[in-house]
């Protein structure tokens, strides 16, 4: 097997990447929740059509606040290389504007760039 090939199976996962960032957020003193954002499923119940939506859409995967200030946070987390969808990113300046801190993320080292540069260094 080659090495490219080795590299291809052992690819980081974002569910990997998801469950490093909370552990980094905990460390810095947030307390964090994930988020199932699902679609909207449609269904049929005694004669009449339902739609159930899990989340909003483009609703970041992570959300919580600081345990110290009490600032709101939003992460929505990618896998290695990939981009957040318009909606996301669409929810993550909704999040910005109203005052949140909110980023997408790639990577735990890409995390700790947007937490000290919003002024949260080292751990709590």
């Amino acid at each position: 097997m080659s090495i490219a090939h080795r590299a291809e199976r052992i690819a980081v996962r974002e569910v990997d990447v998801q469950r490093a960032v909370m552990d980094v957020l905990a460390a810095r003193g947030f307390v964090v929740f994930r988020r199932n954002v699902v679609g909207t499923r449609i269904y049929e119940h005694k004669g009449k059509r339902r739609a159930i939506r899990g989340e909003q859409r483009g609703a970041a995967d992570i959300y919580g606040w600081h345990r110290r200030d009490g600032r709101h946070i939003e992460v929505e987390v990618k896998a290695p290389g990939k981009r957040p969808s318009p909606w996301q990113q669409a929810w993550l300046g909704m999040c910005s504007r109203s005052g949140a801190l909110s980023f997408w993320t790639d990577s735990v080292a890409d995390l700790e760039e947007n937490l000290e540069l919003h002024g949260y260094r080292g751990n709590w």
